[in-house]
């Protein structure tokens, strides 16, 4: 297996001084503050080392750079041997292998078999899901009181992928499986787990080697009653029944990835996107409901779901004509977090402002919420979808308002933005949505 980081690769970039040990770890624990507060500041296009001068891990920065990164998929491959590899020889070892990690024709492959999953055809039906998932929710009730945005949020998520995705009802015992598998990429990124891969009993990652085990096999035993089920409208029917030109099926463990990457990028990602466009959308009360498309692009630009892309490991040196490439073996990312933030494409990066979308088209290059090209996530529009429906519904019904006004946010799953508390909602008392002023100075600044 390779190593995770070649550690003895130069670049003539410059990234962060300080220890390298000591840079990686404070990136490790908070990755968003870390890139606002030390490679924000930083003015080089390119690829820039996380610490020094040193290649073994880098960002994008810049069109070019991005751009690269999201279209060379001949050079940009898999980061093998990275902190996403799983002991080779089980049944169980692929359950990080997907769609958006592949290479080559596996990944071609791959694509054409999800695509059904999320066809425009389907559409329909997941809205009237989304409507039905909030209605049922804390925000439909009007007896509900005080209760935690961020909580609820979470559950609408969960209960939309579990029907959208499985095909199963939100019982007790069901919502407890989409936990278990959401939360192995965030029980992932413990500092224990990532540094210390000892395969030993009571090591904290035997620990969570086992929870991958025990998730797959409850995934494989679904997959496999679904496949002697007649076909039906939900992901994982169209993903056990899909066939491509020729005659190719995905197998149990392939499905069982993608499952887990599609809960991952479908519950955390989408639940962080609604509790931020809600958060934004207190702040603009003279732009709901008609100016939510132009909120949601601003708190997306903002306020990303996904802070950074899945590393990728370039198999060759990589050359950009007017900024810094990357060593061949290198580890690469691409931060929304900060390319979002770019004066020179966003004016006032760092200023909420919706009408900015009225009449712009920015490229692909620039804003990025979902990746792009072939890597760009599969299930967006399903995303979106779910965003829009949810957040219409609710202001349609009532107005609301936050008792806190200090809101910070941290990294979870290593990749998704989340408040750094919970965040209590009621119903406004008024017939006007209260202006919260507060939240809007804080939310993107880094806590501490």
């Amino acid at each position: 297996m390779k190593r995770m980081l070649d550690t003895s690769l130069r670049t003539e970039a410059a990234g962060p001084p300080g220890p390298r040990l000591a840079n990686y770890l404070k990136f490790l624990c908070r990755p968003s503050h870390y890139l606002l507060q030390h490679i924000a500041p930083l003015t080089s296009e390119g690829f820039i080392p996380l610490s020094g001068r040193n290649g073994a891990l880098m960002v994008a920065r810049g069109q070019e750079a991005v751009r690269t990164f999201f279209t060379d998929n001949e050079t940009f491959l898999r980061a093998d041997g990275g902190i996403f590899s799983l002991p080779a020889g089980q049944v169980w070892s692929g359950m990080f292998d997907t769609v958006l990690t592949a290479n080559g024709p596996d990944h071609r492959r791959r694509r054409k078999l999800t695509a059904p999953a999320f066809h425009g055809s389907l559409m329909g039906t997941y809205r009237t899901v989304f409507a039905d998932t909030f209605a049922t929710s804390k925000f439909a009730d009007p007896k509900a009181g005080t209760f935690d945005l961020v909580t609820e949020y979470r559950r609408i998520a969960r209960v939309n992928m579990l029907v959208c995705l499985l095909g199963l009802p939100p019982t007790l015992e069901n919502l407890h499986l989409a936990g278990d598998v959401s939360n192995l990429l965030n029980s992932m990124f413990n500092p224990a787990v990532i540094l210390f891969r000892s395969p030993k009993a009571l090591t904290p990652y035997r620990r969570w080697v086992k929870r991958v085990e025990r998730t797959y096999l409850t995934l494989a035993g679904l997959i496999e009653r679904r496949r002697l089920e007649s076909p039906s409208w939900d992901a994982l029917s169209m993903l056990c029944h899909a066939i491509d030109e020729t005659g190719s099926q995905l197998t149990t463990a392939e499905i069982a990835g993608e499952l887990h990457a599609l809960f991952v990028a479908g519950h955390e990602t989408t639940a962080s996107a609604m509790i931020w466009s809600t958060l934004t959308s207190l702040s603009r009360p003279d732009l709901v409901p008609h100016g939510l498309d132009t909120i949601l692009k601003e708190t997306q630009r903002m306020l990303p779901p996904v802070a950074l892309s899945l590393p990728r490991r370039a198999c060759s040196d990589i050359r950009l004509s007017n900024s810094n490439g990357a060593p061949a073996n290198a580890v690469a990312f691409v931060s929304p977090l900060l390319e979002h933030r770019n004066p020179e494409v966003f004016t006032d990066p760092d200023r909420f402002i919706p009408e900015r979308w009225v009449d712009f088209r920015p490229s692909p290059y620039v804003f990025l919420p979902f990746g792009l090209g072939k890597r760009r996530c599969p299930g967006a529009s399903f995303a979106d979808l779910q965003v829009h429906t949810t957040l219409s519904l609710l202001f349609e019904q009532s107005r609301w308002t936050l008792p806190h006004t200090q809101i910070g946010f941290r990294t979870e799953s290593g990749i998704i933005l989340m408040p750094d508390r919970p965040l209590p909602v009621r119903r406004s008392r008024g017939q006007r949505l209260e202006r919260i002023t507060g939240p809007l100075a804080m939310i993107w600044q880094p806590a501490g």
